[in-house]
């Protein structure tokens, strides 16, 4: 039986963007994964992003080469946390649970779409919004945020969830959550209240740690949600086995049905 569904995720991810199921019918796959590429953390995150938390831009650059061999390398350096990435417990917590130990069950299964574009960064997304949605146990919870990237000198804005959302999240067992954005927290009180400074670690990134307490990812950085409006769908987001590491960059896809 594990055979069989490992051999059912490989055939998913790997086909055309079409595929034609057994009885004939048509299964479609929507890629969600931002291209890694030098420039994606200005270009999605904005440059104030880099400077003020130190996170690195993408790098690229040739190792073997066709010149003195005939095959070619290319080294690529990426934080973890850029880009259609997972986080894992060691984001948010010192001796948080690291990437390499996630359940990958949790990074593949039945998706909600939930879209909150009509929300502000003064507006956060509340249980009562999440009442309105059909959400179940082992479902992957998506946030479709109204976001673009910031402006010269900015950092970007967006809607978040509050901790009640979250405690919400966590009592009806969902199996993991995802966003469009670069993160989900209310960055406003994050800056009101010194998240980035160590002395104010047990107050920082309550969302983050109230999911990732109980085992459940935070998937971020997805795109191309259109489609997925009123559509039922599965996603997959598989994580790279790295040692130790607080996330990884995700290959992220949505299998309509």
């Amino acid at each position: 039986m594990r055979r069989c569904s490992l051999l059912t995720i490989v055939f998913f991810v790997l086909v055309p963007s079409t595929i034609v199921a057994a009885g004939g019918d048509k299964t479609q796959i929507i890629d969600l994964t931002e291209t890694i590429r030098v420039g994606l953390v200005e270009q999605t995150a904005g440059r104030a992003m880099i400077k003020k938390y130190g996170i690195h831009e993408v790098v690229m650059e040739p190792e073997m080469n066709f010149k003195v061999t005939t095959g070619r390398s290319t080294f690529l350096g990426i934080s973890t946390q850029v880009g259609t990435h997972v986080d894992a417990g060691a984001h948010v917590e010192p001796d948080g649970w690291p990437v390499d130990q996630i359940d990958l069950d949790r990074m593949m299964g039945p998706g909600v779409l939930v879209d909150v574009r009509g929300k502000t960064a003064e507006d956060p997304v509340t249980p009562a919004d999440l009442e309105k949605q059909s959400i179940h146990e082992g479902d992957i919870v998506v946030f479709y945020f109204n976001y673009h990237p910031p402006k010269v000198g900015e950092l970007y804005s967006q809607s978040y969830l509050t901790d009640d959302t979250a405690r919400w999240l966590v009592k009806h067992k969902v199996r993991a959550i995802a966003s469009n954005t670069p993160g989900v927290e209310n960055f406003k009180r994050g800056v009101a209240q010194h998240w980035t400074d160590p002395d104010n670690q047990q107050v920082a990134w309550p969302v983050h740690k109230i999911l990732l307490s109980q085992r459940i990812p935070i998937i971020e950085g997805l795109t191309n949600l259109n489609p997925l409006l009123g559509r039922q769908f599965h996603l997959i987001a598989l994580p790279l086995k790295i040692a130790g590491a607080d996330g990884s960059p995700v290959r992220a896809v949505a299998v309509l049905r």
